[in-house]
Parts: C-alpha cells; sequence; structure tokens
C-alpha cells in the first residue's frame, strides 16, 4: 500500500504588515512633496518663535509666552537643537502622522480583521482635511496619535480580563502613559480620560456576566477589586508623568498661560459671538472636504450594529464624545475636527471590508452566502479577491472627491511665500536691524521670516491671547518699553482691533513710518534707552549726541557686517545729515564704506526732536578679497549738498570722524 505525498505546508503571508508598510511609503512621498506647498500659518509662526527664543537660552513659561503643556515644547525644542531648520520639524510631524496612523490601522485591525486595518489606514492617510496639518508644525495631531495609541493599549488591556494579569497591567501603564503625553502636548482629547475608564468596565461587564446577571452573579463580585486595582494603575500611570513634568516648570506661570488664558479666551468667545453659527459652519466645511470619510464612517456605525460588532461601543462612545468635545470647545477651529478622523477611520475601514465581502458574497460567489458578521473569520482564498474589491471602492469614492483636492491643494500652494507685500518688508527689517534686534509683530509668519527676535513674552500674540484679555495695551506699552524693540509691525489686524490705543502710543513714540501694500511698519523709538554694547561719548557740533555702537569682533572677507549706532538730539537739528561709514586699513585707506541716511533716508536727522534718542543700524559690505587683518571703521556726519562734515568736538582723527572697532578679518 503506497503512501500518498504529503504536501508541505505553505506560510501564507499576512497582507496587513506589507500593505500598511506600502501605505506608509506612498504617504511619505507625497508629504515629501508637500512639505512645504502651504502657506506658513500664524501657528507655525509662534511655534517657530518659541523655538527660536527657547535656543536663545529663555526660558519657557517664566521667560517665553507659551499656551501649550510642555511636552509639545520640549519635543519640538529637542528635534531644533538635533536639525534647527523647519523642515525637520515639518518631518517630526509626518512621523507623529505616520505614528498615529499605524495606531489605528492596529485598533480597526483588532476589531474587524486585516483589511478594515488597512483601509482605516488609507482613509487616515489620504484624508484631505489631514494632508496639510500632516506636515504642518501644530501640536493638533501628535496630541490625537497619542490618544489613539492610548485607546489602542486600553483596549488590548481589556482583552486580557481573564488572561495574564501582568501583561494586562503593562498595557495599562502604557495606555495611561499615552493619553498624559497627548494632554501633555495639547488638551484637545481630555474625553478619553472618560472613555478608558468605560472601555476597561465594558470588557469586564462582559467577560464576568455574560450581558445581563451582574448583579446577580455574586461569584464573578470578588473580580471588582481587579477591576479597581486596573483603574488606579492606570490613572496613576496617566497622572505621575504629568505631575513630575508639570513640576519642572512654573506652575503658576504655566497654570496661567496654558489653562486661564484658555478658560479666558472661551468666555470671550462666549460672549462675542453665536454660539451654533461658527460650528455648522466648520462641520460643513469638513463634510465637503472629505465627504468620503464621513460618508463612510457613518455607514460603518450602521454596518458595526447590525453586524453586532465587537467595539461599537467603543466606536459609538468615541465619535459621540469627540463631537461633544467639538461642541464645548470654544472659540472653535478648523484644526479641533482632527480629533473625528480616528474613530471614522476605523469605521470606514469597517464599511469597506464589509462591502468588499458583500460583493464576493453576492455577486462573484453567489452560493456562498452563510450568515455572517463582519469580524467573522472568511475563507483564506477569498481575502485577495475581496482586498481587491476594497481597493476597488475606495479608488471609486476617492476618483469623486480627489478632484476637489488637488484643486484646494493647488490654490494654496499657489500662493507665494513670503507673499510679495510682506517681502518688501521682509527687505526693509532686514536693512534697518541688525540680527540681534527684536520687533514687536502680531503676524507671526512676518516674525519669523524677518530673523528677528520678539520679546520672549511677545511670542504668541494670538486673537486668542487678545480676546482673552490675556494682554492687554498698558502691559504691551510696558514691554514695548522694556525690550525698546525698534520695529512694530502690528499688520495682521489683531493688535489693531483688540487693542488700539496701543496703536495710537505707537503712532506717538516711533518717529518713522514704512507703509507697503495697506499695512505699515513703525520704527526709530524715540523714548529708547541707549545700551550700546559699547558706550562712546562724543558730541558733534553740540548739536547731536554719540552714546556708542555694536559691532561684531570678527567678521569674514565677502560678508555684510551689521553696525548699530545710537545717536541723541541735543536740538532739534535743522539740516538733513547723512552719516558716513568707512573701513580703513592700517595706513588709512578705505576699503569698504556705507554712507546713508538713518532707516533709508525715511527718519532724517531734520526730523529729531530735540532729546530725542535715536538707535539705527547699517550694514557694511566686505570686500570678497579682504585681507587677515585688524581694521577700523570712521564714522561722522556730513551735508550731502557740499559733503562739509558736521565737526567732532575733541576730535583725535583730524578729520572729524570717530574711531569705531577694530574688527577683525581671520
Amino acid at each position: 500500500m503506497s503512501s500518498q505525498p504529503t504536501n508541505p505546508t505553505i506560510q501564507r503571508v499576512n497582507p496587513f504588515w506589507p500593505g500598511l508598510l506600502i501605505l506608509i511609503l506612498v504617504a511619505v512621498i507625497l508629504r515629501a512633496y508637500l512639505l512645504t506647498s502651504f502657506p506658513l500659518s500664524p501657528d507655525e509662526g509662534i511655534h517657530l518663535m518659541w523655538l527660536r527664543l527657547l535656543s536663545a537660552g529663555y526660558q519657557p513659561y517664566t521667560e517665553v509666552y507659551i499656551t501649550y503643556p510642555p511636552l509639545y515644547p520640549l519635543a519640538i525644542n529637542t528635534v531644533w537643537q538635533l536639525w534647527p531648520s523647519e523642515a525637520a520639524q515639518r518631518w517630526f510631524s509626518v512621523l507623529y502622522t505616520l505614528f498615529g496612523t499605524v495606531g489605528i490601522a492596529l485598533l480597526a485591525r483588532r476589531l474587524a480583521g486585516d483589511l478594515a486595518g488597512l483601509a482605516a489606514a488609507f482613509l487616515t492617510l489620504s484624508s484631505p482635511v489631514l494632508v496639510e496639518p500632516s506636515r504642518a508644525i501644530l501640536a493638533e495631531f501628535p496630541s490625537v496619535a497619542w490618544s489613539v495609541w492610548a485607546i489602542w493599549l486600553a483596549w488590548l488591556a481589556a482583552d486580557e480580563v481573564d488572561n495574564s494579569t501582568p501583561r494586562r497591567r503593562i498595557l495599562l501603564i502604557l495606555s495611561g502613559l499615552c493619553l498624559s503625553a497627548s494632554l501633555l502636548t495639547k488638551l484637545l482629547s481630555p474625553f478619553v480620560a472618560l472613555l478608558i475608564p468605560l472601555i476597561l468596565l465594558a470588557r469586564w461587564h462582559y467577560y464576568n456576566d455574560n450581558t445581563s446577571r451582574l448583579l446577580a452573579s455574586l461569584p464573578h463580585a470578588s473580580r471588582f477589586p481587579s477591576l479597581l486595582t486596573d483603574l488606579f494603575i492606570w490613572g496613576l500611570a496617566l497622572l505621575l508623568p504629568a505631575f513630575v513634568l508639570i513640576s519642572a516648570f512654573n506652575v503658576e506661570s504655566l497654570a496661567q498661560q496654558v489653562v486661564a488664558q484658555r478658560l479666558g479666551a472661551r468666555a470671550a468667545a462666549t460672549e462675542a459671538e453665536a454660539f451654533w453659527p461658527p460650528r455648522y459652519e466648520r462641520s460643513m466645511m469638513f463634510v465637503q472636504e472629505d465627504t468620503v470619510l464621513v460618508v463612510l464612517g457613518l455607514l460603518g456605525l450602521g454596518t458595526a450594529w447590525a453586524r453586532r460588532q465587537p467595539g461599537r461601543w467603543l466606536l459609538l462612545g468615541w465619535l459621540g464624545l469627540a463631537l461633544a468635545m467639538l461642541a464645548f470647545h470654544n472659540p472653535i477651529r478648523y484644526k479641533h475636527f482632527l480629533i473625528l478622523i480616528p474613530p471614522l477611520a476605523i469605521l470606514g475601514g469597517i464599511t469597506i471590508c464589509d462591502l468588499g465581502f458583500t460583493i464576493y458574497d453576492l455577486i462573484i460567489s453567489p452560493k456562498s452566502t452563510p450568515e455572517r458578521a463582519v469580524q467573522n473569520p472568511r475563507p483564506k482564498g477569498q481575502s485577495k479577491m475581496v482586498a481587491g474589491i476594497g481597493f476597488v471602492l475606495l479608488l471609486g469614492l476617492y476618483a469623486w472627491q480627489i478632484p476637489a483636492a488637488v484643486t484646494m491643494f493647488q490654490a494654496k500652494a499657489a500662493v507665494p511665500q513670503p507673499p510679495p507685500d510682506e517681502v518688501e518688508a521682509l527687505a526693509f527689517i532686514e536693512n534697518v536691524t541688525a540680527p540681534g534686534d527684536c520687533l514687536i509683530s502680531d503676524d507671526m509668519p512676518l516674525l519669523y521670516w524677518s530673523g528677528r527676535m520678539s520679546p520672549p513674552s511677545l511670542a504668541e500674540v494670538s486673537t486668542n491671547r487678545l480676546e482673552s484679555g490675556a494682554l492687554t495695551t498698558a502691559e504691551l506699552i510696558a514691554i514695548s518699553d522694556q525690550a525698546d524693540c525698534q520695529l512694530v509691525a502690528a499688520v495682521s489686524n489683531r493688535i489693531t482691533q483688540y487693542l488700539p490705543d496701543y496703536m495710537d502710543w505707537v503712532k506717538q513714540n516711533y518717529l518713522g513710518r514704512f507703509h507697503y501694500g495697506e499695512d505699515d511698519l513703525y520704527f526709530a523709538k524715540i523714548t529708547t534707552d541707549p545700551r550700546p554694547a559699547t558706550p562712546l561719548a562724543a558730541d558733534f557740533d553740540g548739536q547731536i549726541l554719540f552714546h556708542g555702537y555694536t559691532l561684531p569682533g570678527e567678521a569674514s572677507p565677502g560678508e555684510r557686517v551689521p553696525l548699530t549706532l545710537v545717536w541723541q538730539a541735543q536740538t532739534a537739528p535743522v539740516e538733513d545729515y547723512a552719516i558716513f561709514v568707512q573701513l580703513r586699513d592700517a595706513t588709512n585707506n578705505t576699503l569698504a564704506s556705507a554712507d546713508h541716511q538713518p532707516y533709508q533716508g525715511l527718519v532724517p536727522t531734520s526730523s529729531w526732536p530735540a532729546g530725542v534718542v535715536v538707535q539705527e543700524a547699517v550694514w557694511l559690505p566686505l570686500p570678497a578679497d579682504l585681507p587677515p587683518g585688524s581694521y577700523n571703521l570712521y564714522v561722522g556726519l556730513y551735508r550731502p549738498d557740499t559733503l562739509e562734515r558736521l565737526p567732532l568736538q575733541g576730535d583725535a582723527s583730524g578729520e572729524n570722524a570717530l574711531i569705531l572697532g577694530p574688527l577683525v578679518a581671520p
């Protein structure tokens, strides 16, 4: 009797991980292409200014005004220290997007299988609402990503109720840590702190009672202390890191900026505008931009209920609590709607999976129509066919939505960065200020692009801060006087709208005005307190005093060297004097010069009132072939029409010039 040869077992490759990897690679390629394609938002400008100030050594909360919990500024600052660039921050956001997507895919897979997980990942990564924020320097989706992982780990822990206690407790600790990270990144998903205990309670009920006899099932009551212990461990993992991290900072300042301002902004917004119209408007924007996700998500909710899908209460509770959070949040911003993407994507994945199997059962293999639920396993031979059907369904749905999304992306990408009118303003700012100078502005992208510092307490001049009353006219004037910034660029209409009295003060206390587009820059603060790096007193003909200068110690050939000069009018000058700046070598040869009138002639000396202090910056271009050595700068004033120099009392140069320096070319 001959025996039949035994076929070797063929190992089937799980399609989930290869499929997820392909989706991630495609998403990374798309975001690499779109990395810098969208305008820099005001929030991104704020976050980049935080980084500039933190890198300069200013302390968060006590010096730098930061309205986010500490984990997010610490995280982006760590990236900045390793790779100080805007691109690095964008890639960091992309990584967070992928991190959140993997969590969404894993949870959908756990609830409804591999195909649902892949479909949920696809819906997340291709969401038109998420494409722009996924590469933006924002905290919203990083916070959402951490909350997704907290829910996923809690669900895994709940599935371990009848299994290993140590494994369950480890999962609970990780879940608590993830939710703590979410709330310490941004207070966007606090409702998850209610959702997770409900998950644990519901799963405990499921495993211990079999639906209807919880109270009567006294033998299982002995497990109730175990549930309380689980909740305690999870709560400790949630609260302890938050307590430790917050304690590392000035708690009063942190609470004032992170919590009190938010509450003040909510109260102001509630009083200033109707409650429901902005929510309806932004909800319709969300539905219009991501119709496919919304429709599939709602269908998935019905499907999960019809199929008695495990986790249907989780998904309903998640979506319901997220909607309640959006209803409560005030002022409501479009970016807050990102909290809807995870539950909708998971529900959408369930829809696609179920539609695929339905089409397979009814059309491709009509004889195979047993009673089924979404979560029930199918014959393995169907998986490739169903995956193909699901993929075709997704492509068909997105073929309807993609053209509108592409048009929207192209419109945003077509906006030049910086805008043309701001290019003119930025050129002026660069030419009349030195790199270490400060600038007061409510246009945070302009402030970032300028390369200048803001006063640390003005790192955020947002609508929320102004609406909440967290920044008043008196406070802003005091900050302006203390920081002594020579330029004010209140060009986004925030300060003009909320603090008009401050703008009146600016117009009275700044000599010059530079008009560009529809906006104005104000410069040359008349109440400047002379604080040059090198004090030097000099008197030009009893008309103009010189108080000192700021000059780098070294400069390389071909560079432009910033020189800050501090003048004061003893009397109101009648003439419009020009200022000469000459680079001299050891034999008194002039190698470079920068003759000018203050602020490109917009603050001529004839406009200086008696007693006013004028601090100005001028850039001296060095020759590309400048030999190494030590050089001096000769500075003075003269009449442009006659070239006659203003006499310098106690002149040591023999030509009515101050000798500044040295400047060393290495």
